[in-house]
């Protein structure tokens, strides 16, 4: 593995557009690259967060984007970060997307499209379900929704976080998961398929017993 190169593709994927063209000036790897490629890799990455509260997600760049004032193609779009706005839907097209904050929103849904999304920050909505088609997710937050019920495809998933909803269970397939956290829901039981959780928060629900597959696990408080 070529750490140094992959540093330098997660850059590229996901820092800021004057940072990529500030990239592009001191590292030789990519002094070969044109400033037409940087606008392409800058097109996958959009940040609409913060005090528009939009009620939809903008048909063109916004300003200070290296592609302002070009139309939007969301089923190319890899990094999107729509948090803090009043968002009551989201494309249907984004299958390319890796990593999704669309936290604090009025979200009741989200598409089934998020079939690369590795990690997926949707907490503070209004959400009674997630999709089904989360098996490549391996970072979620879910936390402070409506929850009644969790996916049976979150096979890699390695970090989860639903605390305060309504559920009253967890899925079986959580094989994978390393740190939980389900606290404020209505949880009678927890799976024995958590034989790889390092840490857990589950208080504030029902539970009267943990399962043998947590003997290792570190219990964390509730402060």
């Amino acid at each position: 593995m070529n750490l140094y190169s992959d540093l330098n593709n997660y850059l590229l994927k996901f820092c800021s557009e004057e940072a990529l063209k500030r990239l592009i000036l001191v590292n030789k790897e990519f002094s070969h690259l044109s400033l037409l490629e940087v606008k392409e890799r800058a097109s996958k990455k959009l940040v609409i967060s913060g005090k528009k509260r939009l009620k939809e997600l903008p048909k063109y760049y916004p300003a200070k984007h290296l592609c302002e004032g070009e139309e939007i193609d969301y089923s190319k779009i890899e990094y999107l970060n729509c948090q803090f706005n009043k968002l009551t839907s989201l494309p249907d097209c984004l299958e390319k997307c890796e990593w999704l904050n669309c936290s604090f929103n009025k979200l009741t849904s989200l598409p089934d499209c998020l079939v690369n999304c590795e990690h997926l920050h949707c907490w503070n909505n209004r959400l009674t379900s997630l999709p089904d088609c989360l098996e490549k997710c391996e970072w979620l937050n879910c936390s402070d929704n409506q929850l009644t019920s969790l996916p049976d495809c979150l096979v890699n998933c390695e970090s989860l976080s639903c605390y305060y909803n309504q559920l009253t269970s967890l899925p079986d397939c959580l094989g994978n998961c390393e740190e939980l956290s389900c606290s404020g829901n209505q949880l009678t039981s927890l799976p024995d398929c958590l034989g790889n959780c390092k840490k857990l928060w589950c208080y504030d629900n029902q539970l009267t017993s943990l399962p043998d597959c947590l003997k290792n696990c570190k219990i964390m408080g509730g402060d």
